[in-house]
């Protein structure tokens, strides 16, 4: 699970998988979070500038699934 929280205005994105792209022709970096776009930056040449832009702009909050909570023991 994936949570994304926007700094300035506290709006909260949930989901499983985050995707990065960009634009070659444009240079504009998108981010989706189950396929949803949730962030855009402008003049992103590769996916870690894009990361970096997106953690200035949320807090991001990744959660391991606990493969074992199904089990009762």
């Amino acid at each position: 699970m994936i949570t994304l929280e926007n700094i300035s205005t506290g709006e909260v994105y949930t989901g499983d998988e985050l995707e990065f792209f960009i634009d070659d022709d444009t240079l504009i970096g998108e981010v989706f979070l189950d396929g949803d776009l949730v962030f855009q930056s402008l003049d992103v040449l590769d996916d870690e500038q894009l990361e970096h832009a997106l953690k200035i702009e949320f807090k991001l909050i990744e959660e391991q699934e606990d493969i074992y909570s199904e089990f009762n023991y």
